[in-house]
């Protein structure tokens, strides 16, 4: 069996407990007046933030386990949800330095995550062995 890439298990545990955190501090602000003012400005409600910021911390959890256990779709997942995320941020809040923090972050995650030696642990072949065994 081939070992899994520190790279990735880094990552993984990282969006893990980052998200689970990020979804305790979403529902600790939901009535927050702060958080309020800060979406004031937005076409979407405070609570289709919340929503959104939720929906999308359990799908980055649920990437994080598929990248611990080598699961192609995880790391397509990861990636097509971060796209949509960063669209919805870019169309409904202000273009913030931290979003550009986040598209910096996200592409050093890509890089990683699509490199000769992950390639190698999310090879769909594995997964498809690994059912049958």
């Amino acid at each position: 069996m081939q070992e899994r890439p520190v790279s990735l298990t880094i990552i993984a545990w990282f969006l893990i407990v980052t998200s689970a955190l990020g979804v305790l501090a979403m529902l600790a602000m939901q009535n927050n007046p702060l958080m309020e003012q800060a979406y004031a400005k937005s076409p979407l409600p405070v609570s289709a933030h919340i929503a959104i910021g939720i929906v999308g911390a359990l799908i980055t959890i649920a990437c994080g386990y598929g990248f611990l256990k080598g699961l192609n779709w995880s790391r397509l997942l990861y990636v097509g949800w971060s796209i949509i995320g960063f669209a919805i941020a870019m169309l409904t809040m202000p273009v913030t330095p931290f979003i550009w923090l986040s598209v910096a972050f996200f592409a050093i995650i890509c890089f990683f995550l699509f490199r000769p030696a992950a390639n190698a642990w999310f090879n769909p072949t594995k997964e498809l062995e690994e059912r049958f065994r």
